[in-house]
């Protein structure tokens, strides 16, 4: 199958075993290895307990992120092949001269193989932190025009007049590492956002939809790439898919039932949850932008977890064996992906599964890239 596939790199201490992962993932056969750009996860810290999760037990919090950058440095100093890649970073906490100049400079460090993944943002990263949360979108399409501006600046000066944005005799005089600057992938779903990735972006870099929305959003990519006069020869259309591993249709059940991953899916857009027929959990006029896992009390985690069924879960991860994950990725395929991220969460839901899931994730890897 003409299919790459990354995973998630270490994001808690120790960082030299971090390091090591994505060294060993290198010497696997991974194409990329991938960092979110969190300062909070998703899980509430009421529910950071061992009522519902064993983890709490070794770890005190569920908010424990190392930064992506200084993670890519680290491992591509020490690599010579993987893809090394933010999933994703904003433009709300960083301000696009900076990200132009970090990216350029991983460029070199990893001698072309960073990678600039990017989305509007979330708001958890954003208001708890005393940073406005206001026109994400609009702040994003501009950055990427403002970053893109600088990594090809040369030897000139860039001037840039936006409703967010102002560069004026700004100059980037740190050039790329090769012939073409650092990729940008975008997370992008909403026509918006998939119009932008058809304009600026390099790779497509969506959670887990049904295949046949794929496919159309990926047509909505590519008319906003002949909206804007783009060819997208070199454009990878990726995905980050969580991924539940088990050794039998029993336990894929149970990990599908698990509470930690129930939680996950409040991730989805509501419009999903109204295609499954299930009432979305923060109601019509919420939405997971308003869900600040800091302040959601032990009694809102619980309504949340029940008012998810599993079915859900199964529609917002790939979730298996070995084969039946194969089979759901090979439908993927299809509809034009050729980057599939695959972010195992086994262990989340199930801690004692985690090593069978890690070498399944292996023996996947194996089976999807022979096929």
């Amino acid at each position: 199958m003409d299919i790459q596939l990354g995973a998630p790199g270490q994001i808690t201490p120790p960082v030299d075993r971090g390091v090591a992962l994505g060294v060993k993932m290198d010497q696997a056969g991974y194409d990329a290895v991938w960092w979110p750009d969190h300062l909070m996860g998703w899980h509430p810290d009421t529910m950071w307990t061992e009522d519902f999760t064993p983890l709490a037990r070794h770890q005190p919090s569920g908010h424990v992120y190392v930064d992506p950058f200084a993670m890519m440095a680290a491992v591509g100093a020490q690599t010579e092949r993987i893809r090394l890649g933010t999933c994703v970073t904003d433009l709300l906490r960083r301000h696009p001269a900076s990200v132009a100049q970090t990216m350029l400079t991983l460029d070199h460090v990893t001698k072309g193989r960073a990678i600039l993944g990017i989305g509007s943002g979330e708001q958890l990263n954003i208001q708890p932190y005393g940073i406005e949360w206001d026109r994400p979108v609009g702040k994003l399409a501009e950055g990427l025009e403002v970053i893109r501006l600088l990594m090809n600046a040369g030897t000139e000066t860039v001037d840039f007049e936006g409703d967010h944005f102002r560069l004026e005799d700004a100059v980037m005089g740190l050039d790329p590492y090769g012939d073409r600057p650092p990729e940008i992938w975008l997370a992008a779903h909403g026509p918006r956002m998939l119009s932008l990735t058809g304009r600026y972006a390099d790779g497509w870099l969506p959670t887990k939809m049904s295949p046949a929305a794929y496919r159309a959003a990926l047509d909505r990519i590519r008319a906003g790439a002949r909206e804007a006069g783009r060819k997208l020869d070199r454009f990878t259309p990726g995905m980050l898919g969580y991924v539940l591993i088990g050794p039998d249709e029993r336990s894929v059940a149970r990990l599908l039932a698990s509470p930690m991953i129930r939680m996950i899916c409040i991730l989805m857009p509501n419009r999903a949850f109204e295609s499954l027929g299930v009432t979305p959990p923060l109601g019509e006029a919420g939405g997971f932008h308003d869900f600040i896992p800091s302040r959601v009390p032990v009694e809102e985690v619980n309504r949340i977890v029940e008012a998810i069924p599993p079915k859900v879960s199964a529609h917002y991860a790939f979730a298996g064996t070995v084969e039946q994950l194969a089979a759901q990725i090979g439908d993927y395929h299809a509809a034009g992906l050729r980057h599939l991220v695959m972010w195992n969460v086994t262990g989340l839901a199930d801690p004692d599964l985690a090593r069978f899931s890690f070498e399944a994730m292996n023996d996947l890897k194996d089976l999807l890239k022979s096929s």
